[in-house]
């Protein structure tokens, strides 16, 4: 068995044809279909159903064509690792970011790497914070974008903006007039607060040290992305704190929202790139690092 064969069965899982698996394999059918007819008997088990509906992977050849891809991605990341030494720009870069961020900073994100490296490509992945230490572990991102400090032995945590929190409120809340509010101002006790995975919920967490923190919102209450949150507040539900870069698609999605902005400069995030110590593409990492400290966002404080 080879990658080879991996491919082929791969392609007839995706095409469940094979003339087209053939085809993006960039062999002859016959070629393709001898092939995988050696391999299935090789391994004693039909992964391939032939009928005159088209073809079917059967259940042995589903579990198969799971661990295949597996092999595959693994063997193309021998491949990439050994290209980002040899030529950083050759082999995409994977970037992760996480999700009270991505929606909001992506666009920009990619026009400033683009303006750093035009010929780089890119993959992004979003994902909660934990999810992005494993990913960097198994190597299967290479950075990831996320809310600091971070202090991990083998990584490098690298500033580039300070971003506001403000706090969401419905149109029709006692403060949706309100411009600005002290953060002694805060009504804690109606704080709508993300799902566990998220960061900033922990952020919330420590910034508000208040024992009544969301004592009025039903701990059934369950918001996963901020858009959401932000129906639950104009069916009544309280308050919530949201980064400031997503004010504007959050009004534009619902415009029932209202934003206050926190007096002083506690209430806020610092958003930086945590990289592996020794990365090869470090030096892509600083150019992009300096690109978006020169032209930041617009609402945040650029960080050294």
């Amino acid at each position: 068995m080879n990658l080879r064969d991996l491919e082929y069965v791969t392609a007839i899982d995706r095409y469940r044809n094979f003339g087209r698996a053939a085809e993006a394999c960039n062999v002859s059918q016959p070629s393709l279909s001898s092939q995988v007819k050696k391999l299935e008997e090789r391994l004693g088990v039909e992964l391939f159903a032939r009928t005159n509906s088209g073809v079917q992977t059967t259940d042995a050849g589903a579990r198969i064509v799971t661990t295949a891809k597996e092999v595959l991605r693994s063997a193309q990341r021998i491949t990439d690792t050994a290209a980002e030494y040899h030529d950083p720009l050759a082999a995409p870069l994977t970037v992760g970011v996480i999700p009270t961020l991505a929606p909001f900073a992506l666009p920009y994100l990619s026009q400033s790497i683009t303006s750093i490296a035009a010929d780089l490509s890119v993959i992004y992945r979003e994902q909660p914070t934990q999810v992005l230490w494993n990913e960097l572990e198994n190597r299967i991102i290479d950075v990831a974008l996320m809310s600091g400090p971070v202090k991990a032995a083998g990584y490098r945590f690298t500033p580039i903006f300070r971003e506001p929190l403000v706090l969401m409120v419905s149109k029709n809340h006692r403060l949706a007039n309100t411009a600005s509010i002290s953060a002694t101002d805060i009504p804690i006790e109606e704080m709508l607060l993300l799902s566990e995975e998220h960061c900033l919920r922990a952020d919330t967490v420590a910034l508000c040290r208040d024992k009544n923190l969301g004592i009025d919102v039903s701990d059934q209450i369950l918001a996963t992305n901020f858009l959401t949150m932000s129906h639950y507040l104009s069916e009544g539900v309280g308050c919530s704190l949201v980064p400031k870069l997503s004010r504007a698609i959050l009004k534009c999605a619902n415009p029932d929202t209202r934003f206050i902005e926190i007096e002083g400069d506690d209430y806020g995030r610092d958003i930086g790139f945590v990289s592996r110590t020794g990365c090869p593409r470090e030096h892509i990492l600083m150019a992009l690092c300096d690109q978006i400290r020169t032209h930041p966002p617009e609402s945040v404080t650029s960080l050294a």
